[in-house]
């Protein structure tokens, strides 16, 4: 068996995002409020795992540049919301620094107090197991508290560098 134990070639990272703009991931929403500051943060993240049954497990990637990840972090427990294909402006203006993130229609309280997306496909409320550097990432692995799910909803999409939702018997359904 050979191993390889250095790097062959340069990887171009255009073309690693253009390459994995073709895999289509769940567009969820991350968000919570530390105790201590009292401020709600959020960030969306499209690299959300269900990871494991018992204990009930799930886990994200958050890149080291976020800038919504350290206020994140502190928080004792997280909100964890799968948009629907109908809340692709919302995911817009959540992903824009400068918009009032947390206008109230947009969100809900938790059973466990964590900042929940409003008509969200699936909503989870979350405690931080572990936070592990991987590469330019740290992938944070958490324990659920307690889900919930909308039976109507259909999932956002992002696929081809562009939101939409599933093929539905031959359609497909655009946000």
């Amino acid at each position: 068996m050979t191993i390889v134990t250095e790097q062959i070639s340069t990887i171009d990272p255009t073309h690693v995002r253009d390459v994995m703009s073709k895999v289509p991931t769940s567009v969820t929403v991350v968000a919570g409020q530390p105790e201590l500051t009292g401020e709600r943060a959020a960030m969306i993240v499209g690299s959300f795992v269900f990871i494991s049954l018992e204990p009930c497990l799930v886990g994200f990637f958050v890149g080291h540049e976020s800038t919504s990840w350290p206020q994140l972090n502190k928080a004792t427990v997280l909100g964890i919301s799968t948009l629907a294909s109908t809340q692709t402006q919302f995911c817009r203006k959540l992903g824009k620094k400068t918009a009032d993130r947390f206008d109230d229609h947009f969100w809900t309280q938790g059973e466990f107090g964590a900042p929940l997306v409003t008509g969200s496909v699936a909503s989870l409320e979350c405690q931080i197991e572990t936070v592990t550097r991987v590469g330019d990432h740290d992938f944070v692995l958490a324990r659920v508290l307690g889900l919930g799910m909308s039976a109507k909803a259909d999932p956002l999409l992002f696929h081809n560098h562009s939101f939409s939702g599933l093929a539905v018997a031959g359609k497909t359904q655009r946000p």
